[in-house]
């Protein structure tokens, strides 16, 4: 390298930018699919078991026979669920709610509506105590979850673990690349090629706003000057951009194109 070249890296904070955007669609794409495979499912557990709850508090109100209704709810699971597409589901008239797996629910009913007396009293005190023995939030969501949105969940998670990969590729990529001037060669952009190619040097963006962005024009191609991603202007590191413009434009005699002030 002649020691007149100038040779601009990725910066720091170049990668620092692009990890917080990966982390941030990468952390959307693992709770979407949390959602779809667990968490839309634990809520419809939650959901239907509240609302069966409530039912059998109203019906406990119109029965009188104590160890009828103990032997009914020793014999059947609180929620009867159902296998439709491969999944465990509780169907209503109008809806099917999809269930987890191990929905304890969906096999045995549990012992806090097993005393008559005591759920025909307040069957809400008998869900709290189920729902703080289970760890279930004490209250459930206004609403159930069927396919569709589950399926939406698996959506959303796919395409943000495709936006992931797609901002992984371009931090590999610019890894790979520098913006660079070795004698009478520029390299920019993944191309490289010379000075005396270029026929106008835009430079409305390199000192106002979006510092650091220019374009020189290529045999008709703009070609993109990231000065900002490239070199940068750290002046503790000699601003390695702005030298590069500054030794780009002394060998450059062609059509400059600057910002006017108003």
């Amino acid at each position: 390298m002649a020691s007149n070249d100038i040779i601009c890296k990725p910066t720091l904070d170049t990668f620092l930018r692009f990890g917080v955007v990966l982390a941030a669609f990468f952390g959307f794409g693992l709770y979407f699919f949390y959602d779809a495979a667990v968490g839309y499912r634990r809520a419809n557990e939650v959901f239907c078991s509240y609302r069966e709850f409530s039912r059998l508090g109203a019906m406990a109100m119109q029965e009188s026979d104590a160890a009828r209704w103990a032997a009914q709810r020793r014999n059947s699971p609180l929620l009867k669920a159902e296998i439709q597409d491969g999944e465990l589901v509780v169907r209503d008239e109008a809806h099917a709610y999809p269930l987890p797996p191990d929905c304890e629910a969906a096999r045995t009913c549990p012992p806090e509506v097993h005393d008559l007396a005591t759920i025909s009293k307040s069957w809400n005190d008998c869900w709290l105590a189920y729902s703080a023995r289970l760890k279930y939030p004490a209250t459930p969501g206004d609403h159930g979850y069927e396919a569709p949105a589950i399926r939406e969940q698996w959506y959303a998670g796919g395409a943000c673990m495709v936006i992931s990969a797609l901002i992984l590729a371009l931090m590999i990529r610019t890894k790979g690349r520098v913006m660079a001037l070795r004698g009478d060669e520029v390299t920019a952009a993944g191309q490289t090629f010379l000075i005396s190619d270029i026929s106008c040097l835009d430079l409305r963006q390199w000192g106002k706003g979006f510092k650091g962005i220019a374009y020189a024009t290529v045999r008709g191609r703009r070609i993109r000057l990231d000065g900002m991603t490239y070199g940068g202007f750290n002046p503790e590191k000699g601003e390695p951009a702005e030298a590069f413009m500054r030794e780009l434009q002394s060998r450059y005699k062609g059509d400059i194109i600057e910002y006017e002030q108003q």
